[in-house]
């Protein structure tokens, strides 16, 4: 399991470089056809300067471009309603307020931990002072760690696969779909969950999980953060846990399979203390109405009447590539295609079960865990799992490819997911985007800058499920019930003054 599959040749050649320790470590994908026709450029010698400069250009430039397309006009449009004002209202408490529960969730309860609000707060710790304290601080927060994640999971995919073609194909596919353009730049619990995923899937790509028994633990935790974010994480975590687990147990070395799970335990564990101590301590029973939903659903499927919806959750999952990765096209059949590459993988990948783990398990598990769900589904479950189905798409379809035409099609696929970025970035303007939010930023600091007590701020032009006071109490605005003045933001941005009393005039 653990072969690395170079040749005699290139070894030598490494020996003579002195690096025949970091070749001997990186593992390959078995059989595929890439690793013969890409130059190994991860581990150049220290007088190979262009592949140095390669290896940092591309990844530096690819968190840069995603940044500025995620944060484009997001002080302008940014997405704010009921959830990002919650969130960043919490943000705003001094860390021991925090809650001990992660975001409440779309059926009741709560998420299984803190993490979310944890990161958030520091987020705005960091960038809040740079923003007045506005919450288009925090998705700018969420943006660069969306986009880090991002960068890590190019340089994964580059060292694994020796194919920089087919690394920035997929990391492209995967952060350039309209849905997750739109989400990343607001503050939203599903998107953190999906940077937690993206990331542990790097660190297995990375062989993380085999270098030490504490880098397995890092791997588990950074993956069960995810679970503080958004229960729906749970099936990609299951092939992240699994790629930490199985490869030394199906090689018969128990002991460092019982070892890695033990640890992954203890990680769990920790995690959870949080959130058990406010289950026992702060609200005994308050936080796991959503978890209850979920063994409900489990009880009526498994020894009750319902039937298990295997039909219902393949049609759903489809729907939800087709809503986040094909869009602004739609192709019905997407569902088959995604079928037959997840084959594809399992046949030509069948000895590397870290790369099967973190490709068509998730997928699998997704598959089983929302057939034994009997409410709604909704799109947004399966951004986590979405990483787990480009994965598939990419190397389902390379896999096809003989030796000599690996190199083509990869370059070939990152051409064709290039020439759909302009269409994707623009589908990604329509959605989740607030042009109101603008206008309230500048008549919110007119407000605060002319310092006139005001009883109430008005803002008609507002949709609904927004706020019009909370961008001011957010930059440290206090309301005055007594006070004799209403502000009133035009959709201009211009602030009027109505009196509410008796014996006052205003402007």
């Amino acid at each position: 399991m653990r072969a690395t599959g170079h040749s005699a040749t290139e070894i030598r050649d490494a020996k003579r470089c002195g690096i025949v320790a970091k070749v001997r470590s990186t593992p390959r994908f078995a059989g595929s056809p890439l690793m013969k026709s890409e130059p190994d450029t991860a581990h150049a010698g220290p007088d190979e300067l262009p592949h140095r400069l390669i290896r940092l250009g591309v990844p530096a430039a690819l968190f840069v471009g995603l940044t500025l397309l995620r944060t484009h006009g997001i002080t302008r449009s940014f997405w704010m309603f009921d959830d990002q004002i919650r969130y960043w209202d919490t943000a705003l408490l001094p860390f021991t307020d925090l809650p001990w529960l992660g975001p409440q969730t779309h059926h009741g309860g709560h998420a299984l931990g803190p993490g979310f609000y944890w990161v958030l707060w520091i987020i705005r710790v960091m960038l809040g002072p740079w923003f007045d304290n506005l919450p288009h601080a925090g998705a700018i927060g969420q943006v660069l760690l969306a986009s880090a994640a991002d960068t890590v999971l190019l340089v994964a995919l580059w060292r694994r696969t020796r194919s920089v073609w087919l690394a920035l194909a997929t990391v492209i596919l995967i952060a350039t779909a309209p849905f997750d353009l739109a989400l990343s730049a607001t503050i939203w619990n599903p998107i953190m969950a999906a940077v937690a995923i993206k990331t542990a899937t790097a660190l297995v790509l990375l062989g993380w999980p085999e270098h030490s028994l504490g880098h397995a633990g890092a791997t588990a935790a950074v993956a069960w953060i995810a679970m503080h974010c958004n229960l729906p994480a749970i099936f990609p975590i299951v092939g992240i846990f699994a790629a930490i687990v199985l490869p030394p147990l199906l090689n018969r070395n128990y002991r460092d399979s019982a070892r890695r799970a033990a640890m992954i335990v203890l990680v769990v564990t920790i995690l959870q203390i949080p959130y058990s101590a406010q289950q026992i301590w702060r609200d005994p029973g308050g936080g796991g109405a959503g978890v209850s939903a979920i063994t409900e659903s489990l009880d009526q499927v498994l020894w009750g009447p319902e039937p298990l919806r295997l039909t219902e959750s393949a049609a759903s999952l489809a729907h939800a590539v087709n809503r986040i990765q094909v869009d602004p096209w739609q192709a019905s059949w997407i569902g088959w295609v995604l079928a037959a590459c997840g084959v594809l993988v399992v046949v030509r990948h069948r000895r590397d079960v870290p790369l099967l783990a973190i490709t068509v398990l998730p997928l699998l598990a997704a598959l089983v865990g929302y057939a034994l769900w009997l409410r709604d589904y909704d799109d947004y479950y399966y951004l986590s799992v979405m990483p787990a189905a480009v994965l598939t798409f990419q190397f389902g379809l390379t896999a096809l490819a003989p030796a000599r035409a690996a190199r083509g099609v990869t370059i070939a696929l990152a051409v064709v997911v290039v020439a759909l970025l302009p269409a994707r970035a623009r589908q990604s303007t329509t959605i989740h985007r607030m042009p109101e939010y603008g206008p309230l930023v500048e008549g919110s600091r007119q407000i605060l800058k002319r310092n006139v007590a005001v009883r109430e701020i008005r803002a008609d032009f507002l949709p609904l499920g927004s706020d019009s006071e909370f961008l001011f109490r957010a930059m440290g605005g206090q309301l005055d019930p007594t006070a004799d003045w209403v502000a009133r933001v035009e959709a201009s941005g211009l602030v009027s003054y109505d009196q509410v009393s008796p014996g006052r005039s205003g402007t």
